[in-house]
């Protein structure tokens, strides 16, 4: 059995160095990489063959962003093969939407960056990771503790499907949902076979335009129930001093706001005060 099956899921291709320097933490671990594209490309992956030569590529269609890559490479493998899955994608920068999350204010770049950072900001950090869940058995999933989200915002809407997707999985329904926002974690690989009944083919076309509801989203907050309903907990670990982050994040949201609403209106906000409003 080897120790990490670990999954990138690379749709900005401009972020590849970012994540080869995140990905060289793993240099002396037990680990097989798989790597998901939305499409070829040679620069990538003589890239990523020039970090580990045994890389294996998968090109999936853009359908449920990274969960649905993550899905599908979760039926190319044997989970029976590995202790943990570690799980990691890159998260875009253009977007001008901001996130408030636990008391802080995110945009996707610190958002990425504190993700990235709990699970293998260097080899001590990775290595403490693997060994804190060696110790600790009860431990199911482990991610920064900035993005365990559990107010009822982020879920309440989706409790529904997050149910019927339980009961789908043959687990009884819960009232309460903490969840890894942004979907990159550590996790024992056991614990996601449930997820095996679900395959790609139930991930619509990705849409650019929604932001929230989709059936990835209920995927999202699904791998964190999984957790606790089979006796294992949601850990969420402290590490690092983001506030200049936070502060920046919170002058650039004052500053600028962009929302596209249900209905398809965009909404562009300077200094909270509404500039535009326009269906299409």
């Amino acid at each position: 059995m080897k120790t990490l099956a670990v999954h990138l899921h690379l749709y900005y291709l401009e972020q590849l160095p970012e994540m080869l320097s995140y990905l060289r933490s793993l240099e002396g671990q037990n680990y097989d990489l798989f790597v998901t594209m939305p499409q070829p490309n040679k620069d990538a992956e003589d890239a990523l063959k020039n970090l580990k030569s045994d890389v294996k590529l998968i090109i999936v269609p853009n359908k449920g962003w990274d969960v649905g890559a993550f899905i599908e490479v979760l039926h190319r493998i044997d989970l029976d093969d590995y202790k943990y899955i570690l799980k990691l994608h890159t998260k875009g920068d253009v977007t001008k939407n901001h996130t408030w999350l636990n008391g802080h204010r995110l945009d996707n770049k610190l958002w990425r960056h504190i993700l990235l950072d709990a699970l293998l900001k260097d080899k001590t950090r990775l290595q403490n990771n693997l060994n804190f869940m060696e110790n600790n058995p009860t431990v199911g999933m482990l991610s920064s503790n900035y993005c365990i989200g559990q107010e009822k915002r982020t879920y309440r809407k989706l409790l529904p499907q997050i149910n019927k997707a339980l009961e789908e999985c043959g687990f009884p329904p819960v009232n309460q949902v903490r969840f890894v926002a942004g979907t990159m974690f550590c996790v024992r690989a056991a614990l996601l076979k449930p997820l095996l009944r679900y395959t790609l083919q139930d991930f619509p076309i990705s849409d650019g335009q929604v932001k929230e509801g989709t059936f990835a989203h209920v995927m999202e907050r699904l791998f964190g129930v999984l957790m606790p309903i089979q006796g294992y907990k949601l850990y969420g670990i402290e590490h690092d001093n983001y506030r200049t982050g936070f502060f920046m994040a919170a002058v650039k949201h004052f500053l600028y706001q962009k929302k596209i609403t249900t209905n398809g209106y965009t909404i562009i906000k300077v200094c909270r005060i509404p500039v535009w409003h326009r269906k299409g």
